[in-house]
């Protein structure tokens, strides 16, 4: 088995914290380790450092070495995407360093997972895994979807069809809806989230190449590793869902019921962190008064609130974001207006790069 964490993404729903130079896949959010270490730790249950493929950019090959170097991994391979072209080409790319470079053959199962995501309990996970790997080796292409717990907007969904042993044919994907759409999703039970897993054995993939993404499919057969990534910018930028996954006849989703967040928001974060009764987490040097589900993040100066409600504040030293509890899905609009400032790619001015907020605890949180 090999495990392929996509870790190239830039996290803009997390700004001002996760910015260009440092996204959240490096930040901490429940521990010492950051959500890749955690991630790479997880899988380490199953397989061997050296089984372990991580996918990240150029910029980042120093972030992730030092990461690796925290939990003593130092076998993990580390793969450079030329340039980001969605996770469709990225996972072909390293499905043929598999080929050639570890002799991978063509029954063996491929585990594909976010490098940002909290699981927990980790054991639990693992035995869902293993099912999963059953399905894979039965010729399946299994997806992970989880049941919602909010009517989400930051998520894709997946509605499940008939049974497939303990999981689901995939019926529909559908990206991110709107806030009445997700609300109609809750309601009618039959929709998960995507969780983003994916588990599938080589010979599986490379066929559901042939026959819904032939472009891909004549990249990883007749080039090779080092023509692949020679010519990787050519290739047209599509995800893994568009490309295959929502097309193909094998996809199943088995269902995972226990913890699960993908950190892709500050809504994200402030579900998972322990409130205390008024509903409220304050981080660093915070004053609540009078206030109600709402989240202060100081990472130098003081933050004093009053009289809010439903309110998340975080503090850098370069940048203060104010937004609305339930709104910020949106962040990303708020990096995109601002992305031809420096302050969008990287902290100007700052004395410890995010010293509290990129490696905040949950025993952090002051009550």
């Amino acid at each position: 088995m090999k495990i392929i964490i996509l870790a190239g993404g830039g996290g803009t729903r997390l700004f001002p914290v996760s910015r260009a130079n440092k996204p959240k896949q490096f930040m901490s959010v429940n521990s010492g380790l950051s959500l890749l270490a955690q991630t790479v730790k997880r899988y380490l249950q199953l397989v061997q450092p050296s089984d372990i493929l991580i996918l990240t950019g150029n910029k980042y090959l120093n972030d992730v070495r030092e990461e690796l170097r925290k939990i003593e991994a130092l076998n993990v391979h580390i793969i450079a995407e030329p340039c980001a072209k969605n996770t469709a080409p990225a996972i072909a790319l390293a499905l043929k360093y598999c080929i050639e470079l570890l002799f991978v053959n063509k029954y063996e199962e491929i585990v594909v997972a976010p490098s940002d995501h909290i699981i927990e309990p980790d054991d639990i996970f693992a035995e869902k895994l293993k099912l999963c790997l059953e399905y894979a080796k039965d010729g399946k292409l299994v997806t992970i979807g989880v049941s919602p717990t909010r009517p989400e907007t930051g998520y894709g969904y997946i509605k499940i069809g008939e049974k497939y042993k303990k999981g689901f044919y995939c019926e529909k994907f559908v990206e991110k809806p709107d806030l009445r759409t997700a609300e109609l999703y809750l309601e009618e039970g039959c929709y998960y989230w995507n969780s983003g897993m994916y588990i599938f054995t080589l010979d599986t993939f490379v066929s559901e190449l042939r026959e819904h993404c032939p472009e891909l499919y004549k990249f990883i057969t007749t080039k090779s590793y080092s023509q692949f990534n020679e010519k990787f910018e050519t290739l047209e930028s599509i995800s893994i869902d568009y490309a295959i996954t929502e097309k193909s006849t094998r996809t199943i989703t088995v269902l995972l019921e226990i913890y699960w967040n993908d950190i892709g928001s500050w809504d994200s974060i402030y579900e998972y962190l322990e409130k205390n009764e008024e509903g409220n987490i304050q981080i660093g040097d915070c004053k609540i008064i009078d206030c109600k589900n709402s989240m202060l993040i100081s990472n130098d100066r003081l933050v004093v609130a009053l009289g809010l409600e439903d309110i998340i504040v975080v503090e850098t030293d370069d940048v203060i974001m104010v937004a609305k509890k339930g709104e910020t899905q949106r962040i990303k609009e708020v990096y995109d207006a601002i992305k031809d400032r420096n302050v969008a790619h990287e902290y100007i001015n700052t004395k410890d790069c995010g010293k509290v907020v990129l490696g905040f605890h949950k025993e952090q949180i002051l009550k």
